[in-house]
């Protein structure tokens, strides 16, 4: 398990960090033809945006490998240990769910919805933009399946540490 999630992890990595770069080349061509050639593309602002989406989509799932997402950890901090583990596996079970109702199921549906659309400038399927939801929900499926695995060993060594200092 440990392996496939570096893999993802690099995956995400070599994805999203050549996808940044791309949109950086694209976003400076875009103003070196504005405002030096004076014949602005047509494309670049529509391929900056769909790839934004997919950037900010790819991102999100790999914070939640990181386990480095928003969180207000003011309670969680005061709780003991055992609390706390426990809190966290809750909160990874919702990112489970929504991960696989609302991205997964919802973003499919999305998908099979909008692949008859063509965008005005690419003139590629909308359906391949939407691809973006059940793809990065599904690794957050996948990260979160492996927090949980996590958290569950740490709470069996939590207990077991505390069934040693009873004894």
């Amino acid at each position: 398990m440990s392996n496939a999630k570096k893999y993802c992890d690099k995956l995400i990595e070599f994805i999203t960090c050549t996808l940044f770069l791309l949109m950086v080349a694209v976003a400076c061509w875009q103003v070196l033809s504005r405002y030096i050639l004076q014949s602005p593309s047509a494309v670049t602002e529509e391929f900056l945006r769909f790839s934004l989406i997919w950037l900010s989509m790819l991102g999100a799932a790999y914070v939640v490998g990181k386990n480095a997402h928003l969180a207000i950890t003011f309670m969680r901090d005061r709780l003991p240990e055992d609390s706390r583990i426990k809190l966290d596996i809750v909160i990874q079970s919702i990112f489970l769910l929504f991960a696989a109702v609302i991205m997964v199921f919802g973003g499919g549906k999305a998908v099979s919805l909008t692949m008859s659309q063509v965008s005005p400038s690419l003139q590629i399927p909308m359906g391949y933009i939407y691809l973006s939801l059940p793809v990065s929900g599904l690794f957050i499926l996948f990260y979160s399946s492996v927090n949980i695995k996590q958290l569950l060993d740490a709470k069996k060594r939590t207990s077991g540490d505390l069934q040693k200092k009873a004894a």
